[in-house]
């Protein structure tokens, strides 16, 4: 993001010339204008409640409508990639921007501390939605924007908009304009007031040779570099600012001071950056060079990615995490305002990612970034998927994309035929989501659900009955008690459904592309999520929404009553095999007649299942013959199968408490290995897998070690999955 406080010393010594804005091109950095429309909104835009998308989209509607009055141009240029070499400050932002998250959440929303702000999580993916909508001319880089920007703006002859700092340090011929002094909200007459920074008139003022301004940024401190002076520059400067800026004033004194006779530009930053490091006591360093380097040639990154793949990016068709992921193997997660009490939300959309992976990288690992409590830990996350290889993804046919997608969400979309097509890909989100979250289920989750499925059907652009000014009033109240949990449930959603929305773009999308600028609007699906609230709101639907909120309703139960059933003893007391829509229940000592008492009380309650997985222990065998056994195991199957369509046993491990029990256990194991495919049942043959590695069992060689837990849960996903 530049030098920190350059601009501030630009302003402080007015070395800007106050502009008209009108009848001109303006190349637009895409991040810094969603950034800056987002956090200086007013009245200010959600951050507790993940975001209000629709009070977004109407800000950025408004600033591309005013540069339209003026007559300006504009041509929008977004950040990719960023480049291995800046994973130290990625990491180092990323940290910031959690810190940040965790005192909004703990704050009240007019007590957040100036300047604290955390960008919600479809920010990005809606303002690229208006882009297209509106027809406005844009492109997304392979790799860091700079680069992009200043060589539109050179070939253009147009100037930059931007809040970055680096803006300052490149020669952008028609200069620079801040985005906080870009007063578009106070135009008049077809002119908007700015301010304009030119390279020219900043290196008159320091007496400083333009070539050496790349020296001045990798020194002073940017994302690359920035060099360990202990004050000796600040000493050296006559500013009566704060250190920082004295600072600056003493890089930009001494530069000007460096003997540059005779010399070419590259020989003069040479020498200038040799001296530098001189009067420091520092040695000559590579990392300054590849800094300055970034100013100096303004190359496009290369890339791995096929070339479809390229230019589905650069028309902000696909997301740039398909960058980091294909090029450095890795995915950042941005900080999220979420309950920091409970796991990452992130976790919730995990499979969709492994799925996201496999597409891209094959069988390969992908390390992620993301929270651990309070602190940023990186975790290698294996992909899922080999069906299709990257290369030729785009030319698979749509039904084999469309079921690769239904597989990581674990839905059937021809059941949605009667749903709008904007909506058929968040229902399926929500559907994931919900099923995703049943292991843990708090009342809030179901109340969550229903505000989701409310507000689907509100259309802010449609005609203005009863229901939409009930929900425009309600958002307008804003929330007065914001709540972590369901903060973190809808927190959950939104990791969800933007790593859906990711999936289907790389997929080519086998489903329409949704609205994501009218789905979510935070502070209004937290007041539906208050049951009495939402009680009295479903009472003012009427005609056309209050079918599309039945059929909502209808299509929801329909696509998530798909769930799976993991039952037996406390061997599973440390398992989870990490698939949406699994319940596991254990109970200490539980035989195959306790494990049926249970079905059957489930059954009374009309309980099924898509699939039931029954664990089977030594219990039995302690207390049976083998003869006595077979008999309550065919009993056991066949209620479950009363229940379920699909039946497995998840075998017993082998215990070595005696010599009798283990023989007695191999044998039972044996024939249930056999009885099992006789009777059209599946099997997990864990007596094998656990007989081939050590430390996999306690030493009371009854429960398994916490290895031998996630080679359970391992072996019951791959089942479950099948």
């Amino acid at each position: 993001m530049g030098i920190s406080k350059l601009q501030r010393m630009i302003d402080d010594l007015c070395l800007c010339e106050e502009v008209k804005v009108e009848k001109t091109g303006l190349i637009i950095d895409g991040a810094a204008l969603y950034y800056s429309l987002y956090y200086n909104s007013y009245p200010k835009l959600d951050q507790h409640c993940g975001g209000d998308y629709p009070g977004f989209k109407d800000d950025v509607c408004k600033f591309f409508e005013a540069l339209q009055d003026c007559e300006v141009t504009p041509y929008v240029i977004l950040d990719g990639a960023s480049g291995s070499e800046k994973q130290k400050s990625l990491h180092s932002r990323l940290k910031r921007r959690l810190e940040n998250a965790k005192t909004i959440a703990e704050s009240e929303p007019d007590a957040v501390p100036k300047g604290c702000n955390v960008l919600p999580p479809l920010v990005k993916d809606v303002f690229i939605e208006i882009l297209k909508e509106k027809g406005i001319e844009f492109k997304q880089c392979l790799g860091e924007a700079d680069p992009e920007v200043v060589s539109a703006a050179n070939q253009k002859q147009c100037a930059v908009l931007s809040h970055d700092a680096d803006f300052c340090i490149y020669d952008v011929n028609k200069g620079f304009l801040h985005l906080e002094h870009f007063e578009w909200k106070r135009k008049k007459d077809g002119k908007i007031p700015a301010k304009l920074y030119t390279l020219s008139k900043f290196c008159e003022h320091f007496k400083l040779d333009p070539a050496l301004m790349p020296v001045f940024a990798s020194i002073a401190g940017n994302d690359y570099s920035i060099l360990e002076d202990r004050g000796r520059f600040a000493r050296q400067s006559s500013s009566s600012g704060e250190y920082s800026i004295k600072r600056l004033d003493g890089i930009l004194r001494f530069l000007s001071k460096v003997n540059l006779d005779g010399l070419n530009d590259s020989q003069k930053r040479e020498r200038a950056l040799s001296q530098a490091l001189s009067h420091v006591g520092k040695e000559e360093n590579q990392t300054f060079k590849l800094s300055i380097q970034k100013y100096v040639q303004l190359e496009k990154p290369s890339s791995e990615l096929p070339s479809w793949v390229r230019k589905k990016v650069e028309r902000g068709e696909l997301t740039t995490f398909v960058i980091s992921v294909v090029d450095q193997k890795t995915m950042m997660l941005p900080a999220l305002v979420e309950d920091f009490s409970q796991r990452s939300s992130y976790t919730a959309a995990y499979p969709i990612r492994q799925y996201f992976y496999g597409l891209l990288i094959g069988g390969q690992m992908c390390t992620e970034y993301d929270r651990d409590r309070e602190e940023i830990k990186d975790k290698r996350v294996p992909s899922i998927g080999k069906q299709l290889q990257l290369e030729h993804l785009h030319k698979a046919p749509e039904g084999l994309r469309r079921r690769v997608f239904e597989e990581a969400l674990q839905v059937q979309t021809l059941d949605l035929e009667n749903i709008p097509d904007q909506l058929k890909l968040p229902v399926c989100v929500t559907v994931f989501w919900f099923n995703n979250l049943k292991l843990g289920q708090k009342p809030e989750t179901v109340h969550c659900l229903h505000a989701l499925l409310l507000g689907f059907v509100c259309d802010r652009d449609g005609p203005e009955d009863k229901f939409e000014r009930k929900m425009k009033a309600l958002k307008d109240e804003g929330v007065s008690n914001w709540q972590p949990r369901v903060a973190h449930a809808f927190s959950q959603w939104l990791c969800c459904m933007r790593q859906s929305l990711h999936l289907n773009q790389l997929l080519c999308s086998p489903l329409p592309e949704s609205q994501c600028a009218r789905l979510y609007c935070g502070p209004l699906l937290h007041r539906l999520a208050d049951e009495e609230t939402f009680e009295k709101l479903l009472k003012t639907l009427r005609g056309k929404k209050k079918k599309l909120y039945q059929d909502l309703k209808t299509i929801f139960h329909l696509l998530a009553r798909k769930k799976t059933l993991v039952i037996g003893d406390s061997v599973l007391k440390d398992v989870d095999p990490e698939i949406p829509a699994t319940t596991l229940t254990y109970r200490s000592g539980a035989t195959a007649g306790d494990i049926e008492a249970k079905l059957k009380l489930l059954a009374q309650d009309e309980h099924r299942f898509d699939k039931i997985v029954i664990h089977v222990s030594n219990n039995d065998i302690q207390n049976h013959q083998l003869e006595v056994i077979k008999p309550k195991i065919e009993s056991v199957c066949n209620f479950a199968k009363t229940m379920s369509h699909s039946v497995g046993f998840s075998g017993p491990l082998p215990s070595r408490t005696s010599p009798h029990i283990i023989r007695s256990l191999s044998s039972f194991n044996c024939w249930l290995s056999n009885w099992c495919p006789e009777n059209y049942v599946g099997f997990i043959n864990n007596w094998k897998m656990f007989g081939l590695k050590p430390g996999l069992i306690e030493s009371n060689h009854i429960y398994p070690t916490r290895e031998g837990a996630d080679l359970i849960s391992r072996n019951l996903a791959k089942f479950i999955l099948s």
